[in-house]
């Protein structure tokens, strides 16, 4: 989720090296010169309110989504708490409380009535922290679960998903809300920023991506050819950037 370039080395003092932070947006969190709020909608009415539970590490990424997502809905009905454990999560857990987590004991999303659920939590953090985080805060453990099957793949193309159905933090809110909702807009207005920071990213020469599991099946393929460099994040060759 991250771009590197957060930070310019200005000078040394005593052998460290010293750094300036480019100044950043309040709202999206994006460096100032390349703020998204523009393609925000507003901050979109919903019943349901989200509570994302944020891995510590996502804190140091560039691209992040769940600022996007903050700045989307109103500030009652998205809360985010940085940790690996949540000891006091009992105190915010309420009777109708959802955990958008994948199982076989998880209900699609489309399939839940609307008003089923007033509150969904979700996991920010890469698909392996999310598993340790999911397993050692056991009060997740007893939640009813709801999930997501197919749809859309990602516009998150800057980042390299697992598969073409892994999705980003925000992306995956906004299709659960316009579910659990049944509000068919809902999806498109939250992840209209997350889709300009993408174009703003190409602008600058970064490329679409193909999933993990595509760069495994092409690393096969190089194995038996021979070649001693592997393809690490496949770009898309029939992504029409224009029309993005």
């Amino acid at each position: 989720m991250d771009d590197d370039l957060n930070s310019l080395p200005i000078g040394v003092v005593d052998d460290a090296p010293t750094t300036i932070k480019r100044p950043s947006c309040v709202t999206c969190a994006r460096p100032v010169k390349v703020c998204v709020c523009h393609a925000l909608c507003g901050k979109i009415s919903i019943r349901t309110k989200v509570i994302v539970l944020q891995h510590p590490a996502e804190q140091n990424r560039q691209l992040r989504t769940v600022p996007l997502l903050q700045a989307g809905l109103p500030d009652d009905k998205c809360e985010v708490i940085v940790g690996k454990r949540f000891t006091n999560l009992n105190q915010l857990i309420s009777p109708s409380t959802a955990l958008l987590y994948p199982g076989k004991d998880a209900r699609d999303c489309i399939d839940v009535p609307v008003g089923t659920f007033d509150q969904l939590i979700c996991l920010d953090g890469t698909w392996p922290q999310a598993k340790i985080m999911f397993k050692k805060n056991t009060i997740l453990h007893s939640l009813p679960k709801v999930m997501l099957n197919g749809g859309k793949r990602s516009v998150y193309l800057i980042h390299t998903q697992p598969t073409n159905f892994h999705l980003s933090t925000l992306e995956s809110v906004a299709r659960a809300l316009e579910a659990l909702e049944g509000n068919d807009d809902l999806e498109g207005k939250l992840i209209s920023p997350l889709k300009e920071m993408v174009r703003l990213q190409f602008s600058f020469g970064a490329v679409a991506h193909g999933t993990q599991e595509e760069a495994k099946s092409i690393r096969k393929k190089e194995v038996k050819l021979g070649l001693k460099q592997f393809t690490v994040a496949p770009q898309l060759t029939d992504f029409n950037y224009d029309e993005f």
